[in-house]
């Protein structure tokens, strides 16, 4: 009977340490649970300010054209005989933030890829030996040179 009462004492301790520690796993669960909801909100958050930056640079876009059509249909006809004169008093284009960012952008482009076309195009001094430019005949030119000289 001792032994049976010393077996049901164990397995009393071993079941409160079992619940003990299914409570830890269900409070790592819910904190767990927690900090992925705060990511997947994070995560949202970031793709709709992705979305957001996206729709206005189509939007700066747009009105970077519209400005340029209106501007381009302002301009006097160049077959038309009479000309108005310009209006000196109005401001010079003003851009808004987003538009002048597009322009930059745009220009950074343009000079990424006229760098980028200079580098495809390999340099004299890094061509193979038989890719090299002919060089002018130094030997054909000393003649010349010495007649002009009046050496013989």
């Amino acid at each position: 009977m001792v032994d049976k009462s010393q077996e049901l004492e164990r397995l009393q301790k071993l079941r409160t340490e079992l619940e003990s520690r299914l409570a830890a796993i269900d409070d790592e669960h819910k904190t767990a649970e927690e900090n992925l909801k705060i990511l997947r909100e994070k995560a949202a958050i970031r793709e709709l300010e992705k979305k957001m930056k996206e729709k206005r640079d189509v939007v700066a876009g747009l009105r970077i054209e519209k400005k340029e059509l209106e501007d381009k249909i302002k301009e006097p006809n160049k077959f038309s005989e009479k000309k108005e004169p310009e209006d000196k008093t109005r401001e010079p284009n003003k851009l808004s933030l987003s538009e002048a960012i597009l322009k930059a952008k745009a220009e950074m482009e343009n000079k990424k890829d006229t760098v980028e076309e200079e580098k495809e195009e390999p340099s004299s001094v890094f061509r193979k030996k038989d890719e090299r430019v002919p060089e002018r005949d130094e030997k054909k030119e000393e003649p010349e040179k010495k007649k002009k000289l009046g050496i013989f």
